[in-house]
């Protein structure tokens, strides 16, 4: 039995998962212990000697006879996950299928943020499966929650709209988010709602949609996008720094003229050009907030939401 194994062992099942600290040198050390940990660390082990092997000479610090590896390891696929425990849950719309309650277990905030899903599945109510979500946190009234909705909220010929602006959805999918935020906002939990523009990053770009297309309208409307690195930003600060009962957006403050926008990212992917209708349109819906700047100093990073690579 290795010495890392008997110290682990010293450890009992009810203490894994928790965070612990311990100061070495200057440098204040935090660390869990998670259950089934002795095949996560072979699974890990493997990775760090391939990785050792595709970049022997590594970094050097105080390693005069070892090897030290970059300092990104947090960063990377094989153990970005690392420390993270998962649950599997499914919200139906009549029912939670999985252990919800182990899943509650020691948790402060819960951050809903699953999309309505109607693409690939016509029969799911947004609505329903979120009443269903609040209604068994009932039990857990401290937990704060933290929605992830939609500026799709808001009809598309509504024009300049903010976060005290009310929303008039003109599909089914925006009448059900709307269904959605009214449950957060009534009840007993303290509950924040956040409204994410089009989402972008990494290979997510709408204009890999649109490239080729024809006779797509509204191509003065406005863009209404955001960055996901931006998002991840927002919702941080929100949670770090305690912004519950709130009703906020998270758009870019650019918003770009459709045609020319998309027309122009197309080009730095070499994807074929869309063609826009040149005929009016009733679109204009303009996503603005009007809150962030003020409430945490925020500001976007990524304004632009252009393609990444091109």
């Amino acid at each position: 039995m290795s010495v890392f194994q008997k110290l682990s062992d010293k450890i009992g099942i009810e203490q894994r998962g928790k965070v612990l600290s311990e100061i070495w040198f200057p440098t204040i050390l935090h660390f869990c212990d998670i259950n089934n940990y002795e095949n996560l660390n072979k699974t890990w082990l493997r990775e760090i000697l391939k990785w050792r092997t595709n970049d022997q000479k590594g970094i050097v610090r105080s390693n005069a006879r070892g090897w030290h590896s970059a300092v990104d390891m947090h960063m990377r696929k094989p153990f970005i996950n690392m420390g993270v425990e998962f649950f599997l849950l499914t919200v139906e719309n009549e029912t939670i299928v999985g252990d919800l309650n182990s899943f509650l277990e020691g948790v402060e905030i819960v951050v809903i943020a699953f999309p309505p899903g109607r693409r690939k599945n016509p029969d799911a109510n947004y609505a329903s499966r979120i009443k269903i979500l609040v209604t068994a946190l009932y039990k857990y009234p401290s937990y704060k929650l933290l929605l992830l909705s939609s500026i799709g909220v808001f009809g598309a010929a509504q024009g300049v709209v903010n976060e005290k602006s009310t929303p008039l959805p003109d599909s089914e999918v925006g009448q059900q988010l709307l269904s959605a935020e009214k449950l957060i906002q009534t009840t007993t939990n303290q509950a924040t709602l956040v409204r994410l523009g089009g989402l972008v990053g990494g290979n997510r770009h709408p204009v890999k949609q649109l490239a080729g297309r024809t006779k797509i309208p509204a191509p003065k409307a406005p863009t209404n996008l955001v960055h996901r690195e931006d998002v991840v930003r927002f919702l941080m600060s929100i949670v770090e720094q305690g912004h519950w009962g709130k009703t906020l957006h998270c758009v870019s403050p650019i918003h770009h003229q459709r045609e020319i926008f998309y027309t122009e990212m197309s080009k730095r992917l070499n994807l074929p050009i869309p063609s826009f209708l040149k005929t009016a349109s009733k679109r204009n819906k303009k996503v603005v907030d009007s809150s962030s700047a003020t409430l945490f100093n925020f500001a976007y990073r990524l304004g632009e939401c252009g393609v990444e690579g091109g």
